[in-house]
């Protein structure tokens, strides 16, 4: 990994740290096309790979697994499950690397294409690296499926009976977005003021619960990732510091 301490950087000083995809974190012009690739690998395997995924698999089903075609079967049991926390614990963990592949339909797909990747996801791996870059990104499934996974399967022994609570065991869930928003949380700790860009998370789920109609569990996956991504590039910068001054 890169040692991200560097506060001078060119967009260590912006409030929203985004870079455009062909930039360079220091302003400078690539040397050749490779090098950029290299700078980006992750993000470009990313997206080209759920593009051609969608090409091979089609569009994951969100219920009534059983009665498509082998390829909702499989997507279908590579998403996650709210059930399955308690009757299949380490398949309900692996599911932590194979649902951020799949996508619904083509909005949920066009997000995380051009929402996510297009602009944190790249801009996050362009400064701190491709290591770091995937470490968080995945890790942060693993966070919020174990903290979610927890919370609604306590919440339903007691309050069975509330479809708030109960709905999210209805449907397979899905998708790149968790990793984006950790991301998110991680570049908003690297900028200029260190909440700001995690206060605008908050603003979105606002807006996208309460405006555009989107569930609520969304807006807690997503919230959660996002102050993941905060703390954990918080306890990784302090944990580079410790080390230099060691030696």
């Amino acid at each position: 990994m890169k040692i991200p301490i560097n506060k001078k950087g060119k967009y260590a000083q912006r409030f929203i740290p985004y870079m455009w995809p062909w930039s360079h974190p220091d302003g400078i012009k690539y040397p050749n096309f490779w090098s950029w690739v290299m700078s980006r690998k992750f993000s470009l395997f990313y997206t080209l790979t759920i593009w051609v995924l969608l090409g091979i698999l089609g569009y994951a089903a969100r219920r009534n697994c059983d009665e498509g075609p082998w390829q909702i079967v499989f997507q279908c049991d590579w998403s996650v499950w709210m059930g399955e926390y308690k009757t299949n614990f380490w398949h309900f963990l692996g599911t932590s690397f194979t649902a951020p592949w799949f996508h619904n339909d083509l909005p949920h797909l066009l997000f995380v294409t051009f929402f996510g990747f297009f602009f944190p996801v790249q801009s996050f791996e362009a400064q701190h690296g491709t290591k770091a870059t995937i470490t968080i990104y995945f890790l942060s499934y693993v966070f919020v499926l174990l903290f979610v996974g927890w919370l609604f399967n306590t919440l339903l022994i007691y309050w069975p009976d509330v479809h708030g609570i109960s709905y999210p065991f209805t449907r397979a869930w899905m998708g790149g977005s968790v990793g984006i928003f950790a991301l998110i949380g991680g570049l908003s700790y690297f900028s200029k003021k260190k909440w700001f860009t995690l206060s605008l998370v908050l603003v979105f789920e606002l807006i996208n619960h309460f405006i555009i109609g989107m569930n609520y569990y969304i807006s807690l996956y997503h919230i959660c990732a996002s102050l993941f991504g905060w703390f954990s590039c918080w306890i990784w910068e302090n944990s580079v510091r410790f080390k230099l001054k060691s030696y």
